[in-house]
């Protein structure tokens, strides 16, 4: 009988851990939508099937400074997680698709028109990026692609968006 008891315990906690992982494996975490390789959680976050990587479901909404958005990215607690980092710019590339083009509406005068799916919503153009290794970095043009580079030293409302590697 005790044995019963010690099974009947151990998947209960079992369960009530898995409940409070935070993570989209967590049987609350519930899908919500899904964009070709891109699949929106119910915990704010978007994963992106194709590299793995669990991306904020949107950017901080205003413009900030690199130091600041890479305080924003470490700080960011979303879907239960805290370990949030700002992108490289080789994930904001990944990201970058010039068929799609994003409709929902950008904040602070930003124009809009931006090539990311829908699922992950930037309010303007440019998210700010570092190289992973040291403190340099850049911010990524979402309406003009790789091509569309820029440097700390230049500003156009640049935004942070969190992204945490896949576990």
């Amino acid at each position: 009988m005790s044995r019963v008891w010690m099974t009947v315990g151990f998947l209960g906690l079992l369960l009530v851990a898995c409940a409070t992982s935070g993570g989209v494996d967590n049987p609350e975490v519930l899908k919500t939508s899904q964009d070709g390789r891109f699949i929106a959680y119910n915990n704010a976050t978007v994963k992106d099937t194709s590299t793995g990587l669990l991306w904020a479901s949107g950017d901080n909404d205003t413009p900030v400074t690199w130091e600041e958005a890479m305080t924003f990215c470490r700080d960011y607690r979303g879907g239960g997680h805290d370990d949030w980092r700002m992108p490289t710019q080789e994930e904001l590339t990944a990201l970058y698709h010039p068929k799609i083009t994003n409709t929902r509406t950008p904040t602070g005068g930003c124009k809009g028109g931006y090539h990311i799916t829908d699922l992950i919503h930037i309010t303007c153009c440019c998210i700010w990026y570092w190289n992973g290794v040291d403190e340099v970095g850049g911010f990524f043009h979402f309406d003009t692609g790789p091509g569309g580079w820029r440097d700390q030293s230049l500003s156009l409302h640049p935004r942070a968006l969190p992204v945490r590697d896949p576990n």
